[in-house]
């Protein structure tokens, strides 16, 4: 079997429970904006072992110079192993690997060692012998054994193992797998995992479970002081997802991750206290909280302050300054920084005029499917605006926005289908769109229904049997 990430050993496993949601549970929900969790990547350095210590941590290294005994040891630890002491082959083959105690460095000899107690059931000698087989450490690289014995220690209950298989499980998409072992660690304590469970639950992964479960989950490591956590826990709240919806918790919550540093937290605060969700309005307070978290690089926030600046809330209307912090969220990719600087070249607001830069920020947003934007860009197509008119482009691009229930979107595609305008003619699916505009607000499209209602030919009478 395939997969990927074997080998991004210490640093990796540290940061199993800090995976984001890549994509998975959107932590927007209801809030104008949304955060990420970033991951540390993996380090490649070979891994150290040890009885005492964590395997594929590595030590830190002194510069104690060794003891007599040191080889005193080294002399007992040959001596029980040879005996069939699992534990001492363990410790026996952490001195090999790392070359310590004058014992020369012997990779083949530390592997030999792991497997012989990892034979006897030693679980963290298993765990050692899967990372000698990850690296190609003293045997022949294979991700298939490493893989092997990875699952014996994670089953044997050594935590990093079952953080290392639930990494592994993830990453190739078995989430009942990765589920099972992140449970483990989450009964023994680990806030972070917890999290993670949470998370896997409220996006439907893994093994079914009630959205409550999840609450109660995050609960628990938000008490734990996960700040993480309490940001998801305040969003669940918000909703009304697994509890009942609760905007003092909610706000509870965020103002303790956002008290700690927390930029989402942060940027959330200020949103409540801006709208006054939870908290009295406050513009004043809520413009603090953003530029807390716009300073911390955190794109949304950024996005919330240009906004105030733009329309003067809470700040005295600066186009210049909100055209900066759009292009400081829109270089991090932040769809709804694209699609804003976007527009601002469109208008020319703060920024030189300019069709193609509009169309080139906006097509970026759109390509992230934020749905404002892949409108824009349909009319941008339609109407030949910084690109050549393309109507068969333009449909594509309504069909898009329409698929997330845009209203206008689904009035213009209504619109194209009636006329054939980019595709071919189709005067029920137009009606279709016409409708389901409609149901949203759209005037254009309750005035076309009226249209469709005129120009449909009258029923013939029903007729009567003879008597």
């Amino acid at each position: 079997m395939r997969y990927k990430h074997m080998t991004a050993m210490a640093a990796r496993l540290a940061a199993l429970c800090a995976l984001l949601a890549s994509a998975r549970l959107s932590s927007a929900w209801y809030w104008p904006f949304g955060g990420s969790e970033k991951t540390p990547s993996g380090g490649k350095q070979a891994p150290t072992f040890g009885v005492d210590e964590q395997p594929g941590i590595p030590r830190q290294k002194t510069k104690t110079t060794p003891k007599k005994e040191d080889t005193i040891s080294v002399e007992r630890l040959e001596k029980l192993a040879k005996e069939g002491n699992h534990q001492a082959m363990l410790a026996l083959g952490d001195i090999y690997f790392t070359g310590r105690a004058k014992v020369k460095q012997d990779y083949g000899k530390a592997a030999k060692l792991f497997e012989q107690a990892a034979g006897l059931g030693n679980g963290r000698a298993m765990f050692n012998l899967g990372l000698c087989y990850d690296g190609g450490f003293g045997v022949g690289k294979s991700l298939s054994q490493a893989r092997h014995w990875y699952v014996q220690a994670a089953d044997a209950g050594v935590a990093e193992a079952q953080m290392k298989v639930a990494v592994i499980a993830e990453d190739e998409g078995d989430y009942a797998q990765a589920m099972k072992y992140l449970r483990q660690l989450a009964d023994a304590g680990n806030a972070a995992c917890m999290r993670k469970v949470a998370l896997f639950i409220l996006n439907g992964l893994g093994d079914p479970a009630p959205a409550a479960e999840a609450v109660s989950l995050l609960s628990r490591a938000a008490l734990k002081g996960d700040i993480r956590a309490q940001v998801r826990l305040a969003d669940c709240y918000q909703r009304g997802i697994g509890t009942e919806r609760d905007y003092n918790e909610m706000f509870s919550w965020l103002n303790m991750a956002a008290q700690d540093g927390d930029p989402e937290a942060q940027a959330k605060l200020g949103y409540c206290y801006q709208t006054g969700m939870g908290a009295l309005r406050n513009t004043d307070v809520a413009i603090t909280w953003y530029a807390t978290a716009a300073k911390a690089g955190y794109a949304p926030a950024q996005v919330a302050l240009a906004n105030c600046y733009r329309d003067g809330a809470g700040v005295a209307r600066d186009l210049a300054k909100a055209a900066e912090y759009y292009r400081l969220a829109a270089d991090q990719g932040d769809s709804l920084g694209e699609y804003h600087l976007g527009m601002a070249y469109l208008e020319g607001q703060a920024v030189p005029k300019s069709p193609a830069d509009a169309r080139r920020w906006i097509e970026r947003s759109a390509v992230q499917a934020y749905a404002p934007a892949e409108l824009r860009l349909g009319m941008l197509h339609e109407e030949g605006v910084g690109t050549a008119v393309d109507l068969a482009a333009a449909v594509r691009w309504y069909r898009r926005a329409a698929a997330q229930a845009e209203p206008e979107a689904l009035f213009k595609l209504g619109m194209c289908l009636l006329q054939g305008r980019g595709t071919p003619p189709d005067r029920q699916a137009s009606r279709d769109c016409f409708v389901q505009a409609a149901s949203l607000g759209h005037r254009g499209a309750l005035a076309a229904l009226e249209q469709f209602a005129k120009s449909e030919p009258a029923a013939p009478p029903a007729s009567h049997p003879e008597k």
